[in-house]
């Protein structure tokens, strides 16, 4: 089966993504041609009309019999919208199918209607299988769960003892107000790496730093000298921050996070990580202070959380499952 990949992050066609490793199949990589700010809460206008010219070319550069790959919703939608107009035969399949929220009224029955023309998503949480199903009023079968996975790196950095801090990472749909009312009481030194704009408005204690722009490099980095990674979520539909936590693990470090979808699949609460209730700020605060004042702790749950991030997290085992996926309709 010959596949056409529309992806907001592949600029050019010799880029590579996890199908250059998969058999049986071609890929076609059909260029965004845009950069996009990834912050940004909505897509305008204009970002729905690059979405929309990308398809185009998909269309043009492909059969009708050929399949169509996508990544993230807004290109689902618009490759739907277009496979129903135009009457294509050929499958359609939305990975990373992961929004940000669920929403109502005359936005969702439009989605409901155009997402209709997908024969798979690919969703990050078993919770997102229950949850788009019945959003879109669409059978279970055609959601399909994907571990996601991440290129896997050694840890270059020690934690680090003299200067300890709490360090929590994220953008989307980060429970701050919990996490502040948390570290209030216990005084730890706590880094917030995050846009300004997320924490507008709240009162941030003394030992409370934030920083903003950081590159990979150095958000990893200060993942790895933290004493503990948290990630405070206030999304309980769809999946968030599922990347700043398989990271951590990755890394081989201990981590608190909010129970909720996505983090349910990746952390085995006391095995290799915490889970905390959502919005509470004493459950928070009581596990962030004892694996502050236990070391031992701290380190056999890192090193079991590094455990299953190669066994099950990677980006080989990520393609492994999309060439399952795709081998339906080879």
């Amino acid at each position: 089966m010959k596949w056409h990949v529309l992806t907001p992050f592949l600029q050019a066609r010799h880029e590579l993504w996890m199908t250059e490793h998969l058999q049986r199949h071609q890929f076609n990589i059909v260029p965004a041609h845009y950069l996009h700010d990834p912050l940004r809460a909505r897509a305008s206008l204009s970002d729905w009309g690059d979405f929309m010219r990308q398809n185009a070319r998909a269309h043009r550069e492909s059969r009708r019999t050929e399949g169509l790959l996508t990544a993230f919703p807004p290109l689902a939608l618009t490759a739907a919208a277009m496979k129903t107009l135009t009457r294509r035969s050929g499958p359609l399949v939305a990975w990373t199918f992961n929004l940000g929220g669920l929403y109502g009224g005359l936005k969702q029955r439009l989605a409901s209607q155009v997402l209709r023309s997908v024969d798979a998503f690919v969703v990050h949480s078993r919770q997102e299988v229950r949850n788009y199903s019945a959003w879109l009023d669409l059978p279970e079968d055609r959601f399909h769960y994907v571990p996601l996975g991440r290129e896997l790196q050694d840890p270059w950095l020690e934690e680090d003892r003299e200067q300890p801090f709490v360090l929590a990472m994220g953008s989307a749909n980060r429970d701050w107000p919990t996490l502040l009312k948390a570290v209030q009481g216990l005084g730890y030194r706590t880094v917030i790496v995050a846009p300004a704009r997320t924490l507008e408005g709240l009162a941030l204690p003394p030992q409370v730093e934030v920083l903003s722009g950081l590159s990979r490099e150095a958000c990893r980095a200060l993942c790895q000298r933290a004493t503990l990674n948290v990630v405070p979520i206030a999304n309980l539909q769809t999946a968030s921050g599922q990347v700043a936590l398989i990271e951590a693990m990755m890394f081989g470090r201990a981590v608190v996070a909010t129970r909720c979808p996505g983090t349910e699949d990746i952390v085995r609460d006391g095995e290799n990580g915490l889970l905390v209730p959502a919005g509470d700020a004493p459950a928070l605060a009581e596990r962030l202070q004892a694996l502050w004042l236990d070391a031992a702790w701290r380190a056999r749950l890192g090193a079991a959380a590094r455990v299953h991030v190669h066994a099950h997290l990677s980006v080989a085992a990520e393609c492994a499952r999309m060439q399952v996926m795709l081998d339906r309709w080879a």
